[in-house]
Formats: C-alpha cells, structure tokens, sequence
C-alpha cells in the first residue's frame, strides 16, 4: 500500500532486489528439490550397488561354503563364511558395511538339516539398515544356490552421501553468497546513481541560480544605463552651482555641499562606466592589456563594500603599466571571482571568530628575468581543508548552501587560465588561515619601475 508513495526510480530499485530475491529463492528451491527428489534416491541406489559389489567380491567364499561335496555341508564353515563377509569395511572411512546375514536356500538344490544350519548371523533386526539381496551360486555348476539378504550399516550410505551433501552445500552457498553480492552491489550501484542525481540536481539549481544572476546582470546594465541620464542632469546643476557659489567667493556650507554632489557624481559615473564596460561584448581575441589599469577597474566594484563589511583592502602594484597579452574582461573577471570569493571566505570566518583582522591583499608583481607577471591574492578568511583545495576548482564544486553559490567561480577562473598559453594558476589554504591564489601570466616587454602601494578600509 505504499508503493504509491515512492517515486519512479525506487520502485525501480525494489523491483530489481525482488527480481534478485526471488531469484535467490528459486534456485535454493531448485537445488532441495533436486535433492530430495532426484539426487538422494540416486544416492541410495548407488550406495546399494556399491554395498552389493563388496559383498559380491568375498561372495565366494560363502558359495565354496554351501557346496555339497563329500560328507555334505559344514555348517561350521558357512558361519566363518559369514563372519568374513560381515568383517567388509568402506575403503574409504574404513566403517563396517555389513551387519548382518539372512541366507534363503533352494531346499532341492542343497540337502541340510535346519537344526543345524545357521540361516542368519549378525543383526537381522535392524530397522535403520538397508537391504540389498545377492543371489548366491555354486563355485563350479553356478548352479543357484539361494539368495543372502546383506543388512548393510546406514552409517556407510550417511557416509555415502555426506560428500555429495557437502559439494552441493558448498554451491548452495556460493549461489547465496553470490545473489548477496549482487543484491549488495547492486543496492550501491543505485546508491551512486542516488547520489549522482543529487548532485545534478543540485548542479540545476546552481545553473538555475548562474541564470538569475546573469539576467540581474543583465538588469542592472540597463538599469546603469537608465540612472546615468539622471546623473548628468544632476551633474550639471551641480557645476552650476558650485560655479555660482565660487564667482560669490563664499565659502559657505552650501557651496562645500555643491563641490561634494560634484565629487560623488563623478564617483557614481566612474562606477557604471566600468559595470558597462565589464559586460560590453568586445573580440574574444587577446590584446594587449595593461594590468594596473584593469586590476583597479576590477577593485572599484568592491572598495565600497569592503568598506562597509570592516575589510582593510591592501594593494601592491608597480607604478607603470604592466602589459600582457589577455583578454580584459577575462583578466578582470578572474580578479572579480577571486576577490567575491576571498570576501565570502572571511564573512563565514567571523561568523564563528568574533574578533579577527579582516584582511584581503592584492600583489601584482612583473618578473623580468622569467618574463611573467604574478597576481597574487591572500586573505584570512575561513580556509579550506586538504580535500577542499584539491576539489575547489572543479567545476559546481561549492561548500556554500544552495541559491547562495553557482560553484563556478573559481572553475570559470581555471578555464580562462586554461585557454591562455603558459599561464597558471596555485591555491594555498589552510583551515582558519586563509587561502592564496596565485596566478602566473605572460608578460610583454615593458620596463620595471618600484612598486607602489595602495591601502584602503
């Protein structure tokens, strides 16, 4: 009744584990039927052949035994006869076949006195032996002479037959064991396959997220496009006003208010003028690209928030451009990816460290004996364990919560660096110290002058 509870793919599973156990039960009722119904009863009747055939082997003597001859039958010697054959052990367990002896004789054939004949010897009595008869005849005429009743030992057919138990037991079991293994192998096949459907629709909630955030991208380009029309309204009433206020030559609080809309104007237009220029389609083509100059562009996006979340921003470039052949939205995508996941890292490191330096350093360096340029960029986040930094370039690979990462981040950086020829990329990180990228381009000829550096809170 609950089966119709369950899903498509576990009625799968329990249908194929039935199909297995059922399976599992015919065969074992197969093989106890072909016990007990064909093997055992061909056991019997050979363990009474081969009860027949060791009697018959020493039957001779009991033939010499009941042959008249000069002075007629010795029943002395028929009774050693008879305790010969009952002397008959198995070959193999070396147990006693034999019992007991009934004799039935032909009366016209040989002339005795019962009273003195000894027509059983042994146990005649046995109800758990079995019988097999063995006509008797004479040595010289092969005249009959009668028939011997041999009660031969059930201990020699439980012997008989202990072996064929054995082997078939043993393959009994083997047939479980293996329909086990199945069954076990099987269950852990649909566990992978459990487990690799999470994933994928986990990788479909990441792709459905990746999509959002690029139509919000999307969106805000429009958006940034629409708000600068307002601004340039905004812009020129205030150089208006602060041309007013500097022909008065006043110095009053309005006029330090027209120079501050003017500053924070001109600010807004830098920002969306590099949100555009991010998203504007251009040639996938490399060219060459000055570095400082993008890495800057890349870090105006998020000054203002590291401002704000009490993160101390901390940049070493030189005081030259630093050209390399790349593609610029690629080069400032990677440095976007790499700082919004730095800043993530140190947001879940003060969720559980109250109290901590909040720090992201930036380094870009030009090496002109190896003829690279290195970025470099740290912070003192959270860290990652051993098995995290090996995997944390894979692609949808993330330790954040569904809807609050795409785990493509730093896969998309590995890709880039991928298309680019001899570049490179490192990861250092160690648990509740932070991680380091470090990145190794290309460089083109330039002159190397002293670094500066820029620090921001």
């Amino acid at each position: 009744m609950f089966l119709p509870k369950l899903n498509n793919r576990e009625k799968a599973q329990g249908l194929a584990i039935l199909v297995l156990l059922l399976l599992a039960v015919v065969s074992e009722a197969a093989m106890l039927w072909s016990w007990f119904q064909v093997l055992e009863p061909q056991l019997r009747e050979k363990a009474e052949i081969t009860a027949r055939a060791l009697a018959q082997s020493r039957l001779s003597l009991l033939s010499d035994a009941l042959t008249e001859e000069h002075g007629g039958i010795d029943p002395d010697r028929v009774r050693e006869a008879m305790d010969s054959l009952m002397l008959i052990t198995d070959p193999i367990t070396d147990n006693p076949v034999i019992l007991g002896i009934e004799l039935e004789v032909d009366p016209d054939v040989i002339h005795i006195d019962p009273a003195h004949f000894p027509f059983h010897h042994g146990k005649v009595d046995c109800p758990d032996c079995f019988v097999t008869e063995v006509p008797v005849y004479a040595t010289r005429t092969r005249e009959l002479l009668g028939i011997a009743h041999f009660y031969n030992s059930s201990e020699f057919y439980r012997l008989f037959i202990a072996g064929v138990r054995a082997r078939l037991l043993t393959v009994s079991v083997l047939v479980i064991v293996l329909f086990v293994a199945a069954i076990i192998f099987l269950a852990l096949l649909f566990k992978k396959a459990q487990k690799i459907e999470e994933k994928l629709r986990e990788q479909q909630a990441q792709l459905i997220h990746a999509g959002r955030i690029t139509a919000m991208g999307e969106m805000a380009t429009g958006i940034a496009h629409e708000i600068n029309q307002p601004l340039t309204i905004i812009r020129l009433a205030a150089y208006g006003l602060n041309r007013y206020f500097s022909n008065l030559g006043t110095k009053s609080m309005e006029a330090r208010a027209a120079r501050k809309i003017v500053s924070q104007v001109d600010r807004c237009v830098t920002i969306i003028d590099n949100m555009r220029s991010f998203v504007r389609n251009v040639p996938h083509g490399d060219t060459s690209v000055d570095l400082v100059e993008a890495l800057d562009r890349a870090l105006s996006f998020f000054r203002e928030q590291f401002r704000v979340h009490l993160i101390e921003l901390v940049v070493r470039v030189p005081d030259h451009p630093v050209w390399a052949r790349i593609n610029q939205q690629k080069f400032e995508q990677i440095v976007v990816n790499l700082l919004s996941n730095a800043q993530h890292a140190i947001e879940e490191k003060a969720l559980v460290v109250e109290e901590f330096d909040r720090k992201i350093e930036v380094n870009l360096d030009h090496d002109p004996a190896s003829g690279e340029v290195e970025l470099m960029l740290r912070d003192n986040g959270l860290g990652m364990n051993e098995e995290v930094r090996q995997r944390c370039l894979e692609p949808f690979f993330t330790t954040k919560q569904v809807g609050e990462g795409t785990g493509l981040g730093l896969s998309i950086v590995h890709t880039i660096l991928r298309e680019i020829k001899g570049a490179s990329i490192t990861v250092e990180s160690h648990p509740g110290q932070g991680s380091c990228f470090s990145i190794r381009l290309p460089a083109e000829q330039g002159e190397n002058h002293h670094a500066h550096q820029d620090t921001a809170r």
